[in-house]
């Protein structure tokens, strides 16, 4: 296991890869912040971490709130001293087709996807640059940036979104020592947030590894981006998704 120090700061950390996420770095060696819009799967998760030796806090945080994000970090600052890692997983993801969209759901993606990772990073930086520089900035974007689906058009934009912030951070960030990458999860199975048999089995086939991701195949690479074994890695957007997006498996005029 990769063994990092500092403090982790995780949005979107109550439930799911998000609690995969804050437990992996925690038990990687890191004190984590585990923040969620709902505050009681947000202590769950820090209490689960202080039960197994390690460091952790939780608050509740909407991270489209600009002025409730200043107040988390300046208690995260008090408590634990400024975040040396930030990993924006909050996320929403409805289906709905384009044109059927409700405005209100647009907005509530687009907010929360994209603007979420956006103050909650500006923020970290200016702390990160407050304390002399360095740490480190993993944002979560997924396949669906590069990849469309039926019923996802807010998402898929919204993620394309964080790949371009991502490599904007990273430039003008990199001066001071902030290293900002992303992952592109494809389809991972959470616990509690099953996809259907039907389109399980429909997207298998598009995968070479043959099987879907757990939420520790994210994790993981999370820890390693955060780590100084990648320490010259920044502005990347790095697929985890068994290679769905190296192309379709069409075999032409069958001549394989």
């Amino acid at each position: 296991m990769t063994s990092l120090n500092g403090v982790a700061f995780v949005t979107g950390a109550g439930r799911g890869l998000g609690r995969e996420i804050a437990l992996t770095l925690a038990r990687a060696g890191m004190a984590v912040v585990a923040t969620d819009i709902n505050a009681a799967p947000a202590a769950e998760t820090a209490d689960a971490i202080v039960a197994a030796g390690g460091k952790a806090m939780s608050a509740r945080l909407d991270v489209c709130d600009g002025a409730a994000i200043d107040a988390v970090f300046a208690s995260v600052t008090e408590q634990f001293g400024a975040p040396t890692a930030l990993v924006n997983n909050a996320g929403i993801y409805p289906d709905n087709t384009l044109l059927e969209m409700p405005e209100a759901v647009w907005d509530a993606v687009i907010d929360t996807n994209m603007k979420g990772t956006f103050l909650c990073a500006r923020r970290f930086a200016r702390a990160r640059i407050a304390a002399g520089g360095g740490g480190a900035i993993v944002n979560l974007a997924s396949t669906a940036a590069f990849s469309a689906r039926v019923g996802a058009g807010h998402y898929s934009a919204s993620k394309a979104g964080v790949s371009a912030l991502t490599r904007a951070m990273a430039q003008e960030w990199g001066p001071h020592g902030i290293r900002v990458n992303a992952v592109a999860p494809g389809l991972i199975e959470v616990e509690g947030d099953r996809v259907s048999p039907e389109y399980r089995r429909n997207f298998l086939p598009m995968i070479p590894l043959g099987r879907t991701g757990e939420p520790p195949n994210v994790a993981n690479v999370i820890a390693f981006l955060i780590s100084d074994a990648a320490a010259f890695v920044t502005g990347t957007i790095l697929p985890i998704d068994g290679g769905f997006l190296t192309g379709r498996p069409l075999v032409r005029s069958g001549s394989v």
